[in-house]
C-alpha cells in the first residue's frame, strides 16, 4: 500500500521530493514559510487489515518539516508508529486526542489494546497536502484546501477506509463531495456513505482545537470515560459485525 500510495503522489505531483503539483505557486504564493506535500501516515496493521481499516482525514499538517525525505511515506510510518510515544503528548492537543479516538474505537474490536498500541492500527491524512507552517499553527489558506480535493478520491481509493472519521469543516465539505450516497444517517455526526462503490461508516467530529469538540466526545470526569465516543464506537462495530454489506 506504501508504494501504491508514493506512486500515486508522484505521478500527481505532490510527492515531497517530487513535489511538481499544477497548484504549486498558487498555493504558496508569497508564503515564506510553506513545505511542500507530506505523505498520509500509515501504520502497518492498517495495511494489514488486522483491524477494520480505520482513516482519520483532519486540515492541513499544521507544521510541515522542511526535509522533504522526512515527509515520503515509509519516513511518516517510522516517525509515528515507531518513534512517536504518545504518552508525553499533551492531553488536550490534536494528536493526542487522535489516538485517544482511535483507541475507543479500535478496542471495540480488539479488548485489552492500549492506548499506546493504537498507533499501530490507524491512518491519517491531510486534506491539504502542504502547509504554510502559520504560527501557533493556525490554519492554512483555503486555496489549499480547494486545490488538494481533486487528489483525494485516488487517496482514498488506495487507503480504502471501512471506518472514517473527519476532523475539521475543511476534511467533512471534501468527503461530502465525494460521498456516493448515504445508506443510513444515524444522528447529526454520523452516518454511513458510500465511496468508490463500498460502504464506510464515516464520523464527523470538530476539530479537537473547537470548542465544541469536547462537548461531542463527552468526557465524564467522575468515571473517566468518553460518552460520546463509546457511543460512536459502538455504532461503528455494530456496523463492521453485520458485514458493511450495500
Amino acid at each position: 500500500m506504501l508504494k501504491r500510495l508514493e506512486r500515486f503522489y508522484e505521478r500527481n505531483g505532490i510527492l515531497s521530493t517530487s513535489f511538481t503539483c499544477k497548484h504549486k505557486d498558487d498555493c504558496k504564493g508569497d508564503c515564506e514559510t510553506f513545505t511542500g506535500p507530506k505523505s498520509a501516515f500509515v501504520s502497518s496493521g492498517y495495511v494489514e487489515n488486522k483491524l477494520p481499516r480505520l482513516l482519520f482525514l483532519s486540515l492541513d499538517s499544521g507544521s510541515g518539516d522542511p526535509n522533504a525525505n522526512n515527509r515520503l511515506p515509509a519516513a511518516v510510518r517510522q516517525q509515528e508508529e515507531i518513534d512517536r510515544d504518545i504518552r508525553p503528548l499533551h492531553k488536550g492537543k490534536h494528536w493526542y486526542r487522535t489516538h485517544e479516538l482511535a483507541w475507543y474505537i479500535l478496542k471495540r474490536f480488539r479488548p485489552g489494546l492500549k492506548m499506546e498500541e493504537a498507533k499501530g492500527f490507524f491512518s491519517h491524512a491531510n486534506s491539504a497536502k502542504c502547509c504554510m507552517n502559520n504560527k501557533h499553527k493556525r490554519k492554512a489558506s483555503g486555496k489549499l484546501f480547494e486545490n488538494c480535493r481533486g487528489y483525494l478520491k485516488g487517496e482514498l481509493d488506495i487507503l480504502a477506509p471501512q471506518l472514517l472519521v473527519t476532523q475539521g469543516h475543511e476534511a467533512k465539505q471534501a468527503i461530502a463531495l465525494l460521498a456516493e450516497k448515504t445508506i443510513d444517517e444515524i444522528d447529526e455526526f454520523s452516518s454511513v456513505i458510500v465511496l468508490s462503490a463500498n460502504p464506510v461508516f464515516w464520523l464527523h467530529t470538530y476539530h479537537p482545537r473547537n470548542g465544541r469538540f469536547n462537548t461531542q466526545r463527552n468526557f465524564c470526569k467522575k468515571t473517566g470515560v468518553a460518552l460520546g465516543w463509546e457511543f460512536y464506537s459502538g455504532e461503528m462495530y455494530r456496523f463492521v459485525n453485520r458485514g458493511m454489506a450495500l
